[in-house]
């Protein structure tokens, strides 16, 4: 079986942190985790037991979490970590069904990015307006007339497409403009990975539309929803958001599902 790494940017609930991490373990047995500490509590990932990527900093929601992203693909390479696929998911994400391992393997056949919603933007989403202000600068780097998006949570690479992003001969005039446009740009880490699938000659698709429904990014996942989703046949395998309390109802419920 072909490995999967998950990748997840922590900043607080020390407890939340660890329902997750028993949570993948369950649904994704054969799956690796590292972690990122984006927090400001510097024993929150103590003795977790999984890596932390030692270039971890702490991170402004919206503003620099492409940093995340690009630091632990960087530790990755530079350790040999190993890996096929590196998906990256985000703290207030669940696994619910199993089966996640089996589907990313076969939906990445042939593919090197998969994201939910992946596409070319329409004009009225928030995070392009603000690309749309620097894009004179950034658009020389992507050899593109437009942007691409595709949602944070979830997000599939290749090996091959995380080494051509390493390998890119404009990586440091990339992040010398995420260093400039940090706080200008909304949300880069939604643009800026699925445009370079563009740029570097990669196949990139979209997440099938019933994963892209419970993969969000507001409103919080509710009870009912999970318990419908439970009760279909709905290809869905993983939930997002869902508040960061472990007393949260939604929590609770997908805890029994783990026996």
């Amino acid at each position: 079986m072909k490995n999967i790494c998950i990748a997840i940017p922590v900043h607080e609930n020390r407890d939340v942190i660890i329902q997750l991490l028993e949570n993948i373990k369950y649904f994704c047995p054969n799956s690796s985790v590292v972690l990122f500490q984006s927090g400001q509590d510097p024993n929150l990932c103590k003795n977790l037991g999984v890596p932390i990527c030692p270039t971890s900093f702490p991170l402004t929601w919206g503003q620099d979490l492409s940093w995340f992203l690009l630091n632990v693909m960087e530790w990755l390479e530079k350790i040999q970590y190993p890996y096929d696929y590196l998906v990256n998911l985000d703290s207030d994400a669940l696994f619910v069904k199993k089966g996640f391992e089996e589907f990313v393997i076969a939906e990445m056949q042939g593919v090197d990015y998969m994201a939910a919603r992946f596409s070319e933007p329409e004009d009225w989403w928030q995070p392009g307006q603000t690309m749309m202000k620097v894009w004179p600068l950034w658009q020389p780097i992507f050899n593109r007339n437009h942007f691409l998006a595709g949602f944070m949570g979830g997000q599939v690479f290749s090996k091959n497409y995380v080494k051509a992003i390493m390998d890119f001969d404009k990586l440091d005039e990339i992040k010398k403009l995420m260093k400039q446009h940090e706080k200008d740009i909304f949300a880069l880490e939604e643009m800026l990975f699925a445009t370079l699938t563009h740029t570097l000659g990669m196949k990139a698709k979209r997440y099938p539309k019933d994963i892209d429904l419970w993969n969000r990014a507001y409103p919080q996942i509710t009870l009912e929803e999970v318990e419908s989703i439970m009760s279909s046949n709905e290809e869905t395998y993983f939930i997002h958001p869902v508040y960061r309390d472990i007393n949260n109802p939604v929590r609770k419920y997908v805890k029994t599902l783990q026996i």
